[in-house]
């Protein structure tokens, strides 16, 4: 328990602060492709990538956050604290080396992260987690996952006792870890008590270690386990029941009220259905503002139906390539960086963004981390129109999805290549 404590401690001390900005600045020579994941408590903030002739990104968060590159498909994260300017660039294998003028840190955690990753394999997340998790189980590996964690926390202690890395980034790192090892101890035919009690124990400290991403998706896959172990069934409102009934911190209970609802609502896997006594508890207990919003305006009567040929007709004369997309689709986002340098590149092109999002809110959150590329002019929210005959001869299955329009109006690429893709500007001086 009392590493616990140290943990908690630290944690609680860099997330006091108020809306502030971390700022990377690429200092290479070729910053194409490169693209950028960072995670909130509340909303996934990104992909964002550079625009040509960008040399910063700014991320509004107010706690530490680790931030994911994703250039050349190697996800190394970069540790900031609010108010930082992380300066970064590539080594000679495609790894990121980064610094930091006001924090002697940074340089030396960079060291340590690029030496784990060379070590031990790809930085984890928890989608890489669970991906790793299934294929060592299919080839019955399952025995050496838990022990390249301990060889990687080792790794971390060594860098730590020796001043290589900061409390902070300590701290963060340690409980990723931990949290990576209970979720897989979670996973067991027979959990062990201990796992169970460890995990309970740990949310004393709920709204300090609710900063490291793999705490939550651990403490979400507690609640179904949970749930799942009293014979309830899995019901939108007994999942709700249960958060308002388990944890004492009204942060916790805020963010899982929210996302219960949140996914039943907006996620197009969600086969759970929402019903009025779900939306009243959710109501009654949730005191977070901005979740009551965003739940609010997901609730509201759509507006009046979108309907493709009325848009496409806006810009008779021109060639008109539509991005089918959705906030939570990263593949989506990772494309903007390249549709953005499209739309430089090819002016007289009209660029329309429809989004398949079910949550309006979801919708225009991820238009304001976008305002280079997303408007209120070209920028649209699909809904569901049995006058839409131009979407029915589309057949929307899969996204993202680019379609490609004439000068005439006229489809003339039902699936034009990504923007990322060197054919797309082939495909658009040909018909330009």
């Amino acid at each position: 328990m009392n590493a616990f404590k140290i943990t908690l401690s630290l944690l609680f001390l860099t997330s006091l602060c108020f809306s502030q900005n971390i700022v990377l600045k690429f200092i290479g020579d070729n910053d194409d492709g490169i693209s950028f994941i960072g995670y909130s408590e509340k909303f996934l903030i990104g992909p964002r990538g550079f625009s040509p002739g960008e040399r910063e990104l700014v991320f509004k968060l107010n706690q530490p956050a680790v931030i994911k590159c994703t250039h050349y498909k190697k996800p190394i994260p970069i540790f900031a604290l609010p108010n930082e300017v992380i300066e970064f660039d590539f080594n000679k294998k495609g790894l990121i080396e980064y610094s930091c003028k006001t924090n002697k840190f940074r340089a030396t955690e960079s060291q340590y992260v690029n030496e784990s990753f060379e070590k031990y394999g790809e930085a984890e997340s928890i989608s890489s987690y669970n991906e790793r998790k299934e294929i060592r189980s299919i080839v019955k590996y399952t025995k050496y996952f838990d022990p390249t964690y301990q060889k990687e926390q080792e790794f971390l202690e060594s860098n730590f006792k020796s001043g290589k890395v900061s409390k902070e980034f300590y701290s963060y790192f340690k409980m990723m870890y931990w949290s990576l090892i209970q979720e897989n101890a979670l996973e067991k035919t027979t959990v062990d008590p201990a796992t169970i009690l460890a995990i309970e124990e740990s949310f004393k400290g709920a709204d300090s270690l609710f900063v490291v991403d793999e705490y939550r998706f651990l403490v979400r896959r507690y609640i179904e386990m949970s749930l799942a172990k009293t014979g309830k069934t899995s019901t939108l409102l007994n999942k709700l029941i249960f958060v308002t009934t388990t944890f004492q911190s009204q942060k916790v209970k805020d963010y899982f009220l929210f996302k219960n609802l949140d996914f039943a609502l907006n996620d197009p896997k969600s086969i759970t259905k929402v019903d009025q006594p779900s939306i009243d508890l959710f109501r009654k207990h949730c005191k977070d503002q901005e979740y009551l919003d965003a739940i609010n305006l997901d609730l509201q009567p759509k507006n009046t139906p979108f309907v493709l040929q009325s848009k496409i007709d806006k810009y008779k004369g021109q060639l008109v390539l539509v991005d089918f997309w959705a906030s939570w689709c990263k593949p989506c986002r990772a494309e903007f960086p390249a549709e953005k340098a499209l739309m430089d590149k090819f002016p007289a092109v009209a660029f329309v963004f429809v989004s398949t999002d079910q949550s309006a809110a979801a919708w225009e959150k991820a238009m304001l981390q976008y305002p280079k590329i997303l408007n209120k002019d070209n920028s649209f929210l699909l809904t569901k129109s049995e006058e839409d005959q131009l979407m029915k001869e589309i057949k929307i299955y899969s996204i993202p999805r680019y379609v490609l329009f004439g000068k005439d109006g006229k489809i003339l690429h039902k699936d034009a290549p990504r923007p990322s893709s060197p054919d797309i500007e082939k495909l658009l001086q040909r018909h330009l």
